[in-house]
Parts: C-alpha cells; structure tokens; sequence
C-alpha cells in the first residue's frame, strides 16, 4: 500500500521547497511506513493465531496452529516524493475525485487503483456495520464479476443497514486489525497477511433507503484447489485467492451449509448442502489431499461461545459480507439460522483386547502436566483421558504419549522431570477401574526440546507390566543417543539423535525395546517439527510454502536409517513406529520414514476415514503408525474419533484422535523362543495387504491433501518501495509556496477526518 503525507507535514515541506528548489536542479524524497492508530473506547480480540499440531495449540502458540509471525511496528511516515507531494496539493485544491461507483475503487486487480486518493462515490448501500465503520456495497452493480462491488467504510457516524449513501474519503490499504487498537498503542503489522480495502470517510452523507443486494452464492464459482499460482496475474476465475478478493466486502451466502468441524477461536468452516465437487470422508468432510486445497470450506465467524462439531448443519442459508482477518477470509455473518443436531457420536476403538494379540496406541493428550492450576492440566482434563484410555480405546498394551510436559508444565524454574506428570494420568486410569500401567520417560535438556516455553515438552510410554517387559537396560541420558548391539538396544529407552541439528527445539524420538510372547519389539515415540513457520495459506507470500517440510523429512531420514540398522543387526526385530509426524500420509515425509523398510498404515487404511485431526476446514492425519514390513499382514490399524471433530462441551479430551494398532502374534508363539535375535525373515521382504480395523461408510474414495506451491513471493496489497524524482525546478517551488497556507488550512480539517 502507498503511504500517505498529511497537509500538516506538506506545508513546512513545501516553504522549504519554495525558498531552496530555486537553487537546485533536483529533490530526492525518502518514505517510509505510516503508523496507523485508530483509537476506540473497547478493544475487540479480532486477531487470530492459528496452528498446526505441536505443543498444544501451543503448537498453535509455539497453529492451525502455524501462520503468525514475528510482527514489526509501523513507523511515522516522513517525506513523500516530490512529485507524489505535488500531486496530493493539487488534489487538494480540487477536491475528491467523483468516481462512478465502488467497482471502479476496488479495480480488476489485488490493490486499488484508487489508493491513497480521496474520492466521491454516491449510490451505495449499508450492508453491514459494527463498531468501527460499516460495509457498503453499490446499488447499481457494475456487472463486472473481476471487481468487488463493495468495500469497508472507517467511520464513526451512525448508519443503519439499507441507508443509502454518498460518500467522501480517501481509500486505503489496510488492517482490519488495526481497527481494534486502543489509543496510545502502536499498531504491529500482522506479519505475511494481506490488506483490505478501506475508505477512510471524511464526509458521509444520508440519501434515503434502498434495498439490499443478492447475496452471491460464493461456493458456486469458486477455483477447485488452486489458491495462487500466478503472483503475477490477477486471475479471480482460477485462483481462490484472487476469488475471494473480487468478492471483498459484498454480500454472499453459502446454502443450507453443514459444519465440518468444532468451532475454533470463533470461526466454523461450512460446506453447503449437496456439495459434491470432491469426495467427502464418512462424516460428510473433506479430506486434505495431495497438492491440492480444500477451497470451497468457508470459515464464517460467530464467536468464542458457539458450540458445533462436524455433521451439525443449519436449517437455513448463511449470509454476510467477505472480510480478512487472522490471514484467512471469511464470511462475517448478517444472520445465522438455527443450527442442528447431526448425531455425529464420540468413537470407540474397534480393536479388543485379545490374549495373544499385541495393541499399541499413539494419543496426543495436548500439553499435559501434574500441574492442575487454571491454565496447566485441570483436573477435569486427566480423568476425560483417562476415561478414554479404558472406555473408548480399551486399555491397549502400550500407549505412546505425546505431548507430556514437566511435572509443574509452564513454570519456568528448570523442572525437567515429566515422571509425576506420567503417573498421575497412570494412577487416575486405575482410580477409574482400568490398568496399573507404568511410565517411562527419558526427560529433555530444559528449554531444548521446543514446545510452551517452560514446559519441557516430550514424548514417553504408559505400558501394561502384566502384559508386555520393558527389556531391562539402563535408560538413556537426555544427550545420548539410542543405538543397536547384537540386534538389540543398548540404552532402554533411550532417545534418537537427539544431539543432531535436525531435532533442534524440536521433541526427540524414543525407542523403547518391549518383549510380548517372546517377540522383540522396538516402539518409538516421535513428534516431529510443527508446522509453525509456514507461510499462510491466504497470505501475503504466495504460492504458500512449507518452510518446514525440510526439517521433518531429515528426520524421517534420520528415524528410517536407524530402523535400518536394527533390521540389519537382527532381521527378525519388529518395529512400530507412532505419533504426531505434522505431516500427512501421502507427505514426502512419511515416504522418507517408510523407505523400503516400513508400512505406512494409514496410507493403507479406508480412505474415507484417513484422519485424526481438523485444521481449517479439512481433516488431516497428523498421527499415523507405521510398522516394519516383517509384521505384515499381522496388522489391524483404526483411527478413534473421539477428539478431533468435537468441542469439550461433546467430551473432547484433546485436540488429537487416538490411533490404534493390534498386532497378531497367535501364529507364532508356539515356535517362539525367549532369543529373537535369531532372523525369521528378511526385513526386505515385499508388503502384503494390511488388514483393516473400524469399518465405515465408504464414500468414494479420495487421494488426500494439501500442496503448498514453491517459492514466494507477495501478491496482494504490499508496501511499495519509494522511488527517486530528479526534476524539481523553480518554478515548482513557486508553485509549492502558492499552495502551501491553503494546506495548512486544511490540515486541521483533515486530520479530523481521519
């Protein structure tokens, strides 16, 4: 966006020019950035901070949740080109250009034409308002479906909606967020996030009543899975992001929509009803998929206190205006139906207890510690996951834990041991009747390992004692690295490279060796690098890259070398691997961990049902298992629904669904004896199809997520540089001094206006 020069800084501008261009031939300008502070008596949490898996929505803090960064303060714009100076006291001595409606302001084209101009538009309509200003939209559409028709109004005079207006400003490019900051701070800049286009009024005038526009259906046009892959190019009728901006501020509706997921940070995504572009999973959602964005799931905002989970749906169309916030878009609604009921039940684990048969389970239980202080672990938090340990996932073998913090959580004192964290969900699962389970951890060096700071964020084991042996070995250090000898562990449990630059700030992966009928069996708990970093999926740097992808699949290298070396040690040693990966089935990271070594068993599984979290708009599976090739066809592998589409109102625990693997080793516990060092079958031996556990409704099956494009660059609305002008004259400075008590007149006028 261009920044503006008030009159107040032109006047004593231009009586310098006046006296000093006379003996110079030429007059350099230097910009910088505006500060801009709009001051209001409440402050309004508009700012959103999305994420992706990690340290809880820490991950979020550290999310989808993943997209906020680093934010850089504006600062007080001093000197324009001469030129541009000389072009703003013409403009102001001739007043505010008539434009012939909103159209023309918001152009065929990412930035307005008409930025940083004052303009008169008359004939528009009040179509939303809110504490800040109002929507407006022309009366009279332009029939040019590449231009918005409508655009925000910063103003504080009171208008209802229908009023029809004529207006006068000056248009700009700005921050919905900016809006909200209270008198006497300093606005931040959302790092990597688009503008909106603003007119900043100084002049609003009531011309009676006039109905309100049609409300564009948005889901009817939009470009199937391409955001941008054009910088260049403006292109609304294959690009979502371009789409979404040709429709900034107008009137749409998505029909008849169902949600997709619980309500985060005050947004739901919808889907229209009878939508059918692209195979919807078993409730009714949408898968990510390879190279590809779910466009046509609408996030609408209706605040922090609605409750919502997948499948429930509205018994009518939602409609409001197109905003950007939080670097996403979304509709900000005029009116929400009633919504309704879809029946969408909290799973249980299709996979029982079975004698001879090996369970194995991975749950992210989000940020969990001893510490049940208001903003650590409630109380309430412990006994839903536990419940869900012996009701919902029936008390499987062995549970790998991700996201276990230090026992006291965010206190920052040094505390690195997560054991008292371990053993009071461990002492909890037996208050409520389950298991006496055990715990095992190999804490982190403090303030290593990423994660809410002061948490000491880690992975760890809960295991039956009756039912499967922790081999007995000395643990490993915090620094040591886990390593073969004779086919077996030498440290158990002992964490994986942990002092390589790969795992840097990131959680380290734990191997522990566990004995079951006499089978060795090498579990590893990962939780690989979050997604925060990553350029937003409608922000500024587009195409959006995955910063991070890099680091995961160094180490899924790093995880598959070192299964590799234990097959080679003693092919005849099993191999599960579990966990949050932040990264997808098809991602090249889960191809990296694969290798020729390992099956990938959500890859294999139901594709309608491929996922165990939800992150805007679309379900993903961040948690997957995978085994080593000379367990196949022992495998049954299911995903629990039990988490992820639900809020806490519904008995959500986490912000992660449990994933669970049965091994079958019936077949071979007779033959079996108490050394499996000795080799039963080559580790590279060809996969064999993997059996599946939860049958589901299988809807057409679907290839799944999303593909963030290479390189970057910013497309939409960014500030422009400052250039030189070499030909400033005498007779300019003239002409500057002629104008210059005019300026100081109005500045006082303008600086009210803005």
């Amino acid at each position: 966006m261009k920044k503006q020069v008030s009159y107040r800084q032109l006047f004593p501008i231009a009586v310098l020019l006046a006296a000093f261009l006379s003996l110079l031939f030429s007059v350099q300008s230097v910009g910088a950035e505006e500060a801009v502070s709009s001051s209001t008596s409440e402050a309004a949490a508009l700012t959103e901070n999305p994420a992706v898996s990690d340290a809880s929505i820490a991950s979020q803090a550290e999310s989808p949740s993943a997209e906020s960064g680093e934010s850089r303060p504006a600062s007080t714009e001093t000197v324009e080109k001469a030129d541009q100076a000389t072009a703003a006291a013409q403009a102001a001595a001739s007043g505010p250009e008539a434009v012939p409606n909103v159209g023309t302001i918001q152009g065929e084209s990412q930035a307005s034409p008409y930025e940083d101009k004052e303009v008169q538009v008359s004939n528009v309509v009040v179509t939303k308002t809110d504490r800040y200003g109002f929507y407006v939209q022309d009366v009279t559409l332009d029939g040019n479906s590449r231009t918005s028709d409508a655009l925000y109004v910063v103003s504080k005079e009171k208008v209802d909606v229908g009023d029809k207006l004529s207006l006068e400003g000056r248009v700009k490019e700005g921050y919905m967020e900016e809006l909200s900051v209270r008198q006497g701070q300093t606005f931040n800049k959302p790092s990597g996030s688009l503008t909106v286009t603003m007119l900043v009024a100084s002049k609003v005038t009531k011309e009676g009543k006039a109905d309100l526009p049609a409300p564009v259906d948005i889901v009817a046009n939009m470009p199937q899975d391409t955001v941008d892959n054009d910088i260049n190019n403006y292109q609304p009728q294959s690009e979502a992001l371009d789409y979404w901006e040709s429709l900034e501020g107008m009137l749409t509706t998505v029909k008849r929509p169902r949600v997709l997921g619980p309500q985060y940070r005050g947004d739901i995504y919808l889907l229209p009803e009878g939508y059918q572009a692209l195979p919807l999973n078993n409730i009714g959602g949408l898968n990510l998929r390879p190279n590809a964005q779910n466009t046509a799931t609408i996030p609408v905002y209706v605040g922090n206190k609605f409750i919502a989970k997948a499948k429930d749906y509205f018994n009518g169309d939602v409609v409001g205006v197109v905003t950007y916030r939080g670097k996403i878009y979304k509709l900000e609604p005029n009116q929400l139906p009633d919504l309704v009921d879809g029946g969408l039940q909290r799973q249980v684990s299709p996979i029982y207890p079975s004698e001879d048969k090996l369970t194995i389970a991975s749950y992210n239980i989000e940020n969990f510690s001893a510490n049940a202080k208001k903003g650590e672990t409630p109380e309430e938090k412990v006994t839903r996951i536990a419940n869900s340990f012996i009701n919902e996932i029936h008390s499987p073998d062995i549970i790998t834990l991700i996201e276990v913090q230090d026992e006291n959580g965010s206190v920052n004192d040094g505390t690195t041991s997560g054991v008292k964290s371990g053993e009071k969900l461990a002492a909890r699962i037996k208050e409520l009747g389950g298991k006496t389970y055990k715990y095992t951890e190999v804490a982190p060096l403090d303030g290593q390992d990423g994660g809410k700071p002061g948490s000491n964020i880690r992975v760890a084991f809960l295991y039956d004692p009756n039912r499967v042996k922790l081999v007995e070995k000395e643990a490993g250090t915090s620094d040591e690295a886990a390593s073969f000898s004779g086919g077996h562990l030498v440290k158990n449990p002992a964490r994986i490279a942990p002092t390589n630059p790969a795992f840097t700030k990131v959680r380290k992966s734990l191997a522990a060796e566990f004995e079951f009928k006499g089978q060795h069996i090498v579990v590893i708990a990962n939780h690989l690098k979050s997604k925060i970093g990553d350029d937003a999926v409608y922000g500024s740097a587009q195409p959006a890259v995955q910063h991070t992808q890099a680091a995961r699949i160094e180490q899924a290298k790093i995880l598959n070398s070192f299964v590799q070396e234990g097959l080679r040690q003693n092919p005849n040693l099993k191999f599960v691997l579990t966990g949050d990966f932040n990264d997808f089935e098809f991602s090249e990271t889960a191809k990296a961990l694969a290798g020729n070594e390992l099956i990938n068993l959500m890859q294999e599984h139901d594709a309608a049902d491929r996922y165990s979290y939800f992150y805007r708009g679309s379900n993903q599976s961040l948690d997957n298992i995978f085994i080593s090739k000379n367990l196949a066809g022992k495998a049954v592998f299911a995903p629990v629904h039990i988490n992820a589409s639900f809020m806490e109102e519904h008995g959500r625990a986490s912000d992660h669904d449990p994933v669970v693997v049965q091994l079958d080793f019936s077949k071979d516990v007779a033959a079996s004896t108490s050394d499996s060092s000795q080799p039963s079958h080559s580790a590279g031996q060809s996969s064999v199809a993997v059996e599946q556990g939860a049958s589901s409704q299988t809807n057409p099956p679907s290839s799944n997520q999303t593909g963030q494009g290479q390189a970057a660059g910013s497309k939409k609305k960014g500030l422009p540089q400052t250039g030189q002008n070499n030909s400033g004259w005498t007779v300019l400075g003239l002409t500057l001094l002629m104008f210059a008590f005019t300026l100081k007149k109005r500045s006082r006028n303008y600086l009210k206006a803005i």
